[in-house]
C-alpha cells in the first residue's frame, strides 16, 4: 500500500467524491428548503440556506457565524485540499514518505465528510446531532493528518510546502465548528434552555476561551495558519451579532482583530520556532539535526549536513 500508484489514486478520486457528495446533498436539500418555505416567510436570517431543522436550531445558537463565513472557508479549503490531493497522487511523489503516512488519516478524514454531508442535508432533529458529532470526530483525523504531512516539523520543498496550508486551515475550522457545533446539539436535545441575559456573557467567554485555546494549539502545532479560520469565525459571529447581541458582537470583534495583529507577525515568518526536521530541497534529501546556534542559517546548514547522514527519500 505504501508505494502504491494505486491507493493513491484512489485517495484523490475518493477525495473528490466526497466533496461533490456533499456539495451535491447540501444543495439538493437546500432547494428543498427553500420550497417549503412559506411564500410570504420574512426570515431575515435565511443567509444560511440550510434545512429548515438546520435555520431554527442556527436561530438560537449565539456563537454561529454569518454565513458569509462558510462559504468563504469551505471553499478555500477544499479547493487546496483537492489541489493537495492531486499532487501527492503524482508519480514524482510515489516515495514521499509523508503522504505514505498520511493515507489512512485522508481516508478517515473524507469519509467523516461524506457522513457529515449525508446528515447536513437531512432536515430533522437527529441529523443535526449526528452531524455535530461527525464534525468532532473528525478534528482528531484532521490533526492526525496535519501530524503525518509533518506540518510544523519539517521544511519541504514546493510546491508542497504550500499545497499543506489547507490541510492547517482544515484543522483550525474543524477546531472552531467543534465549539461552534456543541450548542446546536444541546439546542436539540432541550438541554440548554435559552436565556439571554446569562447566554451573552457566557457566549463572550466561550468564545475568549476558544481563542486562548485556539492560539496555545497552533503553537504547539508550530504552524500559524492553523489560525487563519478563527478570523473568519470570529469575523462571521461579529457581523451577525454586532445589533442583536452587542457584547459578543464586540467581543467577537476584538478576537478577530487580536488574531489579526498576531497572524500578521507570524504569518510571514511560517511558524513559531524552528522545523525539527529539514529537507535539503536540491538532494531531496532528509536531514536530521539537533538545533545549531549560529548567525549565519547557510553555514547552520552545512554543519547539519556534515553532522549528521543524508536519509534518501527516495528518488525517481
Amino acid at each position: 500500500m505504501k508505494n502504491s500508484s494505486f491507493w493513491r489514486i484512489a485517495t484523490a478520486v475518493f477525495a473528490v467524491g466526497s466533496i461533490l457528495y456533499t456539495t451535491m446533498a447540501s444543495s439538493q436539500s437546500r432547494q428543498q428548503g427553500r420550497e417549503r418555505q412559506p411564500e410570504d416567510s420574512d426570515d431575515e436570517e435565511r443567509e444560511y440556506d440550510v434545512p429548515v431543522e438546520y435555520q431554527n436550531v442556527f436561530d438560537k445558537n449565539p456563537i454561529v457565524p454569518a454565513g458569509w463565513a462558510f462559504g468563504v472557508v469551505w471553499s478555500t479549503i477544499y479547493s487546496g485540499l483537492g489541489s493537495l490531493l492531486v499532487h501527492q497522487a503524482l508519480p514524482s511523489q510515489a516515495f514521499n514518505p509523508r503522504y505514505q503516512k498520511a493515507l489512512p488519516w485522508w481516508w478517515a478524514s473524507w469519509t467523516c465528510n461524506a457522513i457529515f454531508g449525508r446528515f447536513f442535508s437531512q432536515n430533522d432533529p437527529q441529523s443535526i446531532v449526528i452531524s455535530d458529532l461527525t464534525t468532532k470526530l473528525n478534528l482528531p483525523a484532521a490533526l492526525a493528518l496535519h501530524q503525518s504531512l509533518e506540518i510544523g516539523k519539517s521544511d519541504v520543498p514546493t510546491p508542497e510546502k504550500y499545497l499543506r496550508i489547507p490541510v492547517s486551515l482544515y484543522a483550525g475550522w474543524l477546531t472552531a465548528a467543534t465549539v461552534v457545533g456543541t450548542p446546536d446539539t444541546l439546542l436539540t436535545l432541550g438541554w440548554w434552555e435559552r436565556d439571554e441575559e446569562r447566554d451573552e456573557p457566557l457566549a463572550a467567554g466561550i468564545l475568549g476561551a476558544t481563542a486562548g485555546a485556539g492560539y496555545l494549539i497552533a503553537r504547539r502545532l508550530n504552524d500559524p495558519w492553523y489560525m487563519v479560520p478563527f478570523v473568519a469565525g470570529f469575523g462571521g459571529i461579529a457581523t451577525r451579532q454586532w445589533n442583536k447581541l452587542p457584547l459578543l458582537g464586540w467581543t467577537a470583534a476584538s478576537l478577530a482583530s487580536t488574531y489579526v495583529g498576531l497572524l500578521a507577525y507570524w504569518l510571514p515568518k511560517g511558524k513559531f520556532h524552528e522545523y525539527d526536521r529539514i529537507i535539503v530541497h536540491d538532494a531531496e534529501a532528509e536531514v536530521i539535526a539537533d538545533q545549531i546556534e549560529t548567525p549565519e542559517p547557510q553555514q547552520a546548514q552545512i554543519v547539519r549536513e556534515r553532522m549528521k547522514p543524508i536519509e534518501a527519500e527516495g528518488l525517481d
